[in-house]
């Protein structure tokens, strides 16, 4: 059949529109979604850290569940004795972590090895506005040396049955509360000063599971500055004895209060180092009162399901007009060695998201380290308190936690031993602590 020159040219017009048409099927590939972009920036994640693998873990999942972009995220859980050098082995044979969940307690110890954010970026009145007093550590004087994610505060554990049996129906705020109201009607020794029930784990070392963040919450409520950058950044300058008034000695205060308690001679006298390690003791209900972090409080409920306890805020001194504690400040901080910068930094970014921190911060038994979440408050059992501590919280830049610890218990047994009296043995600690960095 003949076609005619208007019938032909509407057939080459088709034929051409569909040679077109295929070769844009051909060519076209559908925009990533979300998801996929989201992917393609983290890749492969490794975090390091000293949360508990389990409690991580169970937000990496829940991730997962929702968003295939962080398949490629897994986190290893390490003591913190054993951190620093499972850390220095890895990056020495560059197969370490790119990030690293750790407290300020590891924090100038890890200094050199964590990439800081520029103030550029993350101003530094932002930072004041987001998250609780506590978490300014690590906004130091080149950067931010993490995001924070949790606040672990210390806090009082007392035995509700103990009080109540006594005439005391709630927890003392205040030490001289502590010490001149509920110590008398508590404590229960035999005539030749032998401990059968104790009311406070205080005065010795080894058997005191957090005497680090005792004697520091001691320091911190004191008023001590604790320990400050010098001039040039990695610089620092111990100022454990040195308060805003001049005549006050934070550090003598502190060692001379704690160590009262392990004296038989004193009227404190209620823990020695014959006795076993205090959360024990407690969990026994043998002790009144434990001092522990709010992470603790699971653990001590599943130890002995029949123990009678509640938390409360650590006491305060009576005059005090700031309430302060001790606690452990987690943040993700970027390593300088990891190679995938770009993927890790946005992972930290999704992590240290308010939803998500919070998530880890409370499977944790911790308290979030951003103020609004504090502010919305908790329907927790022990959350009320973990989140009223949290608000409160300070630490400080020790050495090297475990030189630290090892500096604070020589100066109480130098005390208990009577090798130096208490000013030859603050003045030898911070000679210990000034070396260490």
């Amino acid at each position: 059949m003949k076609l005619r020159p208007f019938e032909l040219g509407l057939v080459i017009v088709f034929a051409v529109m569909a040679l077109m048409a295929l070769a844009i099927i051909n060519l076209y590939k559908p925009a990533p979604d979300d998801g996929d972009l989201l992917a393609a920036q983290i890749g492969k994640v490794d975090i390091w850290g000293t949360i508990p693998a389990e409690h991580m873990n169970s937000v990496l999942f829940d991730l997962r569940e929702e968003n295939e972009a962080y398949m490629g995220v897994s986190y290893k859980y390490y003591p913190p004795a054993e951190f620093n050098s499972r850390l220095v082995n890895a990056l020495a044979d560059e197969t370490g972590p790119d990030l690293i969940l750790l407290s300020q307690e590891k924090l100038a110890e890890m200094r050199k090895r964590i990439q800081p954010f520029s103030y550029e970026s993350f101003p530094v009145p932002d930072i004041r506005n987001l998250y609780v007093d506590g978490a300014q550590i690590f906004a130091l004087s080149d950067g931010l040396y993490g995001f924070p994610i949790a606040v672990d505060p210390l806090v009082m554990y007392w035995n509700r049955d103990i009080f109540t049996t006594e005439g005391h129906l709630s927890a003392p705020q205040t030490w001289e509360e502590l010490v001149n109201g509920v110590f008398p009607d508590l404590i229960e020794r035999d005539f030749d000063r032998t401990i059968r029930r104790s009311v406070v784990a205080m005065g010795e070392y080894a058997n005191v599971r957090n005497a680090f963040g005792i004697i520091s919450t001691l320091l911190i409520q004191g008023g001590s500055q604790m320990v400050l950058e010098g001039k040039t950044a990695a610089q620092y300058v111990v100022n454990l004895h040195v308060a805003p008034k001049e005549d006050d000695n934070p550090l003598m205060a502190a060692a001379d209060f704690y160590t009262r308690f392990s004296k038989p001679s004193n009227a404190l006298y209620s823990w020695n180092r014959s006795l076993p390690e205090d959360r024990q003791v407690f969990i026994s209900e043998d002790l009144a009162i434990y001092f522990g972090f709010a992470s603790e409080a699971r653990e001590i409920e599943r130890l002995n399901p029949n123990l009678n306890f509640d938390i409360a805020e650590v006491p305060q001194g009576e005059t005090a007009t700031n309430r302060r504690t001790y606690g452990r400040i987690y943040t993700l901080s970027l390593l300088k060695a990891s190679d995938n910068k770009g993927g890790a930094s946005a992972l930290l970014q999704a992590l240290g998201s308010a939803t998500v921190s919070n998530k880890i911060a409370q499977i944790s038994g911790m308290a979030p380290a951003r103020r609004a979440s504090i502010v919305a408050g908790s329907n927790d059992k022990y959350g009320r308190v973990a989140y009223s501590s949290a608000s409160i919280a300070l630490g400080w830049l020790n050495p090297r936690y475990e030189e630290a610890d090892s500096a604070f218990d020589i100066m109480t047994r130098d005390i208990n031993e009577n090798r130096r009296d208490i000013s030859g043995a603050i003045s030898d600690i911070t000679e210990r602590l000034q070396d260490a960095y």
